[in-house]
């Protein structure tokens, strides 16, 4: 087989894989909103509850990336990916607040690591095929999370039990694990010198562009978690339309992708940055300044499409930054990164507890607004 067919052979099953993980998510985001309801649950006790997961999954992905250098990030990959078909069974016959603290300590870990795990095996697809996929392969996630997110609102809006819609998607991704395992994996990269890493780590680099990908993903999660429970219970709108919210966000997250190569090329991955941080900010004001729903799912398209070329732009940078040690420098970014997307949850609930989710969303404008100023730091930086 040539190496370009090798490659789209690969390239299949990892464009499923990111899919699947972002229609997990776009169900579960949904669902969240009728699982606090069934368990009675205010933002507060829900937002800790999240942060305990979080916890968990620092640890877990630490481990799961020492695993996945021994026996390859696929395998880790495939048995995150079985736990976290358990943990929607969890979440189905979850009846009680220490039940669900206890599903959610199983899924956010295996989250994390399965997240991990597709990322390094893209990196190894992109210097085994020497094809820049990356971009794409989170399109896909985007892509999966926007249809995950309608179809929940639709099935919940014909009256379909919520539960019922946890099984289908364990079921879902059971089928896209046995996929994922029957095809060929990417070749191992490679490995460099561990000098010139340490090195970017002393200069600060790799730090600049993990925390500016960690304020993307916080935001990411926040927008993830709380703008269907914004749009359905601060605003009161319906279960399809809060959906609609969700599935808005990932739609133009997937679209902004798409784009930010063209973006990138044409003004540089420096400004693409700064513009981000302030068009994500400037998306959240307006969301925030009306309760007209038109204008609120509008103002959640802008910072969609602000934040879509956020984490993809710093995954690079860190790849053109390291040299021939591409898979640690996205191994230490994305456990930083990952990081900010379960914090965000936790601290939106937190904020939201002892002033309103409103002024809590406040916090995803505040994020747009560092990114751009660490964007403009790397640039002197890297200069």
């Amino acid at each position: 087989m040539s190496a370009p067919d090798a490659g789209r052979s690969q390239l299949i099953p990892m464009l499923a894989a990111f899919a699947t993980l972002g229609l997990m998510f776009g169900v579960w985001q949904v669902l969240l909103a009728d699982l606090s309801v069934a368990l009675g649950l205010s933002p507060g006790p829900l937002g800790a509850a999240l942060s305990i997961g979080f916890l968990a999954s620092l640890p877990a992905m630490a481990l799961g990336g020492q695993i996945a250098d021994r026996v390859g990030p696929r395998s880790v990959g495939v048995g995150a990916g079985v736990l976290l078909a358990l943990s929607m069974l969890g979440f189905a016959g979850a009846g009680s607040y220490l039940a669900l603290v206890a599903v959610l300590l199983v899924f956010l870990a295996a989250s994390g690591v399965y997240d991990m795990a597709i990322n390094a095996t893209a990196m190894d697809l992109e210097q085994g095929s020497g094809r820049r996929v990356l971009p794409l392969l989170h399109a896909a996630f985007s892509g999966g999370g926007a249809v995950g997110a309608i179809v929940t609102g639709l099935l919940i809006t014909a009256g379909v039990d919520f539960r019922l819609v946890y099984g289908g998607t364990a079921l879902l991704i059971l089928v896209v694990m046995a996929f994922w395992l029957s095809r060929p994996a990417a070749p191992a990269p490679h490995r460099g010198q561990q000098d010139g890493l340490r090195s970017l780590y002393r200069s600060g680099l790799l730090l600049v562009l993990a925390a500016i990908c960690a304020l993307s993903f916080l935001s990411e999660g926040a927008m993830e978690s709380w703008s269907s429970i914004y749009l359905r219970s601060t605003l009161d709108l319906s279960a399809l339309l809060g959906a609609t919210g969700v599935a808005t966000f990932h739609a133009a997250m997937l679209a902004g992708r798409l784009a930010t190569v063209g973006v990138a090329h044409r003004v540089g991955r420096m400004a693409t940055l700064r513009g981000a941080g302030i068009l994500a900010a400037a998306g959240m004001a307006l969301a925030l300044a009306t309760q007209l729903p038109v204008l609120v799912i509008a103002g959640f398209l802008v910072v969609g499409l602000a934040l879509a070329g956020v984490a993809p732009i710093a995954f690079s940078l860190a790849g053109d930054a390291a040299p021939g040690r591409a898979g640690a420098a996205s191994s230490f970014i994305t456990s930083i990164g990952y990081s900010g997307f379960l914090l965000g949850p936790g601290l939106v609930g937190a904020v939201a507890e002892v002033t309103s989710l409103r002024l809590a969303l406040v916090v995803v404008a505040a994020a747009g607004l560092c990114i751009t100023a660490l964007s403009m730091g790397l640039g002197q930086r890297r200069t």
